[in-house]
């Protein structure tokens, strides 16, 4: 038994990023290294106010244990917000769950097991990856460029193996901030469909656009019984709250549902319910507007600061929304290494390699331009390219 759970945990180490925040926290640190958003602009007035009208008028059942399904009026929203969105969905498709991270564990619960493989683009997002990787499966991993994942690369790997999930994240990729084509999402809906291959779409960062026109899911692109997708309000409203969800084919749906009993009966019933006031009061349009203007602002800013202090031998992502760009460094230089070097002169970022299932990625470097204030950010930069210069042959 202790060798079984040893082999299982190995690859599930704690996370690099958060040990990276908690040895820098407090210091005296640019960080770019955080997956956080910026909690200054938290509705914290909004919260409070409807938290307070919550528990004087729904106390008992606020503060009561739930149904594993989810607060039926926030399913019923989000299930209106996905037939926006182009998908057939009824609240039955719908099951609310302690953040959108909470939806890839139980995904990945249900279809795999040891051995099994599992198609990703790389790099990828690392919490996924660790999700995935307690269940000792096996990774084909596909290469990126400026429109996602390389949907001929995706092609050929069906051809040579028969993996149990494609995972992908299509708006503003954690951690490449790539945003995958409409062409491509056509093709990825209809090459899984074809096989009856599941695929789980994590769609945590679609409300941060900043350029450009929304970009349909591809569970609406073809009729797959096995297409999951998944959301969260932790980018919109707070990621303290811990509420998002997961649609699916509704018998899935109900199998994920008894999962998720019996791993926490139910997600916060109070949070549910400041989730669905929240957007039911119609503050969400506004609260994302509000993001929007203020990420872009960022985001501009590291793009511009990048622009005027890298050396032409750097290159880096230009995305059009989410919390990420990823920096590629000069041949021979590792960002492992750099970081040193980086937290000598007062700047902090995450090493590209953690992100890279089966290895590679040495020489990238994952930045969020959300998180830090604005007026760091242009002297980050410099501070970065100054190391990027002093430790290398750029």
């Amino acid at each position: 038994m202790e060798t079984h759970f040893a082999r299982r945990m190995q690859r599930v180490s704690a996370s690099a990023i958060m040990e990276l925040i908690k040895t820098t926290a407090g210091g005296n640190f640019i960080s770019f290294a955080s997956g956080l958003p910026d909690p200054s602009l938290f509705p914290a007035r909004e919260l409070r106010d409807i938290t307070d009208d919550i528990l004087t008028r729904d106390d008992n059942n606020a503060l009561q244990y739930g149904a594993a399904e989810g607060f039926a009026p926030l399913r019923d929203w989000v299930a209106q917000r996905l037939r926006e969105r182009g998908l057939k969905a009824t609240a039955e498709n719908v099951l609310i769950t302690s953040g959108s991270q909470q939806a890839l564990d139980l995904v990945a619960r249900a279809l795999l097991d040891a051995g099994d493989t599992v198609l990703m683009e790389s790099p990828s997002y690392l919490a996924a990856i660790q999700a995935f990787d307690s269940y000792e499966v096996n990774y084909v991993t596909l290469p990126m460029d400026e429109d996602g994942m390389d949907t001929a690369a995706l092609e050929k790997a069906l051809a040579s193996c028969s993996p149990k999930l494609i995972f992908t994240l299509p708006n503003f990729q954690n951690p490449t901030g790539i945003t995958l084509s409409a062409e491509r999402r056509q093709r990825v809906a209809e090459l899984a469909a074809a096989k009856d291959i599941p695929i789980l779409e994590d769609d945590a960062y679609y409300d941060l656009r900043y350029d450009g026109e929304p970009l349909p899911p591809i569970a609406s692109l073809a009729e797959n019984r096995w297409a999951f997708y998944t959301g969260t309000f932790s980018k919109t409203i707070a990621p303290g709250i811990r509420v998002g969800w997961v649609y699916g084919d509704a018998d899935l749906i109900a199998r994920l549902a008894q999962l998720k009993q019996i791993t926490d009966l139910h997600s916060n019933s109070l949070t549910q319910r400041i989730a669905y006031e929240f957007c039911a009061r119609g503050k969400l349009p506004g609260q994302i507007e509000f993001l929007c203007r203020a990420y872009k602002e960022k985001r501009d800013a590291m793009l511009t600061a990048l622009q005027h202090s890298m050396p032409p031998s750097v290159r880096w992502t230009h995305p059009q929304g989410g919390m990420f760009l990823f920096l590629t460094l000069p041949d021979g230089q590792d960002g492992d290494a750099l970081l040193p070097h980086a937290m000598e002169r007062g700047v902090v970022f995450v090493p590209g390699a953690s992100f890279h299932p089966n290895g590679g990625g040495a020489n990238t470097v994952r930045l969020n331009f959300v998180s830090p204030p604005h007026q760091d950010i242009e002297r980050g930069i410099t501070l970065l390219a100054q190391t990027i210069v002093s430790t290398g042959r750029a």
